[in-house]
């Protein structure tokens, strides 16, 4: 395999995974590629259509006509057939080039502010992929390719997510449906995988720089060479239900201080959300969902601070030394 020590982040969308893959991308030996199914096929933030175009002949075609399945497809929340060997080999090398290929100011430009990564230095990083949805499946396929790989699982309270899907048209009931069944895959990897941490969106928000340190432990990173932590600005729910840009153009980088990224995000944001699910949407929510949030320590009938569970690691809480950096 071309790739060494990858690192999987998995979860929802709408879940809060581009938080989680930049606190892991500040690091300077780590480059990312974003969602590992924009690789494959559909549009990435960087790809033009004759881009889009060549993914889906010579990246995603080959493995779904070797595979007899849409491998790649988020929407397919289902397991995924073994990869054959052929298989592995192209989805390897792929990788690789897009990692190569993402020297784009939102994804590998920089490895801190002002200083841009040589191409020798990218090559020799470790890989960063967003596993979304059905494509949490995936990870049996990583698993097996990458014996070495780091693997995170980011979960975040039901309602939340449900609320930025019915906003856009979809039914409560599936969304219920689909937590439930990746929720509890995730679980189940962290059983099985060592190297498999699992990470509450609460606790990354409530606590940025303590997850970094959980997060960049569990990852054999050393957090002593990261000086400044990038983020790409996204929109955020505030208390009237609007959506505000925490900063200047929407997925635009920037560098924060570890004091500012203390502040940076809001601890209110699932409060906003899920005040604005209607009861009969919670009610269709929890009938496909109720079991999994609870074993995620999630209360069904209000916003709290999720009680303790063995599957997540408590972040350290920030030093005054830290905040005062």
């Amino acid at each position: 395999m071309l790739n060494r020590e990858a690192v999987f982040v998995n979860g929802f969308s709408r879940g809060g995974t581009t938080m989680l893959t930049n606190l892991l991308a500040s690091h300077p030996d780590v480059c990312l590629v974003g969602e590992t199914h924009h690789v494959f096929k559909g549009h990435n933030i960087t790809d033009n259509a004759w881009r889009v175009l060549n993914k889906c002949l010579f990246h995603d075609a080959p493995i779904l006509m070797g595979q007899g399945q849409n491998f790649f497809s988020p929407r397919l929340v289902q397991p995924r057939k073994p990869l054959k060997s052929w298989s592995q080999r192209l989805v390897d090398r792929v990788l690789y080039r897009e990692k190569l290929r993402s020297n784009h100011p939102v994804f590998n430009r920089y490895k801190t502010a002002g200083l841009e990564y040589t191409r020798d230095e990218i090559a020799e990083s470790r890989l960063l992929c967003k596993n979304i949805d059905g494509m949490i499946y995936g990870n049996d396929a990583f698993v097996d390719m990458y014996p070495d790989a780091t693997f995170f699982g980011l979960v975040r309270n039901g309602f939340a997510v449900c609320e930025g899907h019915v906003r856009r048209g979809r039914s409560a009931k599936e969304i219920g449906w689909r937590y439930r069944v990746l929720v509890n895959k995730m679980l189940s990897d962290c059983d099985r995988i060592p190297s498999y941490q699992m990470i509450r969106f609460e606790d990354l928000v409530d606590n940025p720089m303590g997850t970094l340190q959980a997060v960049y432990a569990h990852a054999g990173l050393a957090v002593d060479r990261v000086r400044e932590i990038r983020m790409q600005v996204r929109r955020v729910m505030d208390s009237q239900g609007n959506h505000q840009l925490k900063g200047d153009g929407e997925w635009n980088v920037v560098w924060l201080s570890p004091s500012e990224l203390n502040g940076y995000f809001d601890s209110d944001v699932d409060a906003n959300q899920i005040r604005r699910l209607s009861a009969r949407d919670r009610d269709d929510f929890l009938s496909e969902a109720e079991e999994s949030m609870e074993r995620l320590g999630y209360s069904m009938d209000r916003v709290e601070v999720p009680h303790e569970s063995h599957y997540f690691c408590v972040p350290i809480p920030a030093s005054d030394s830290e905040r005062d950096q």
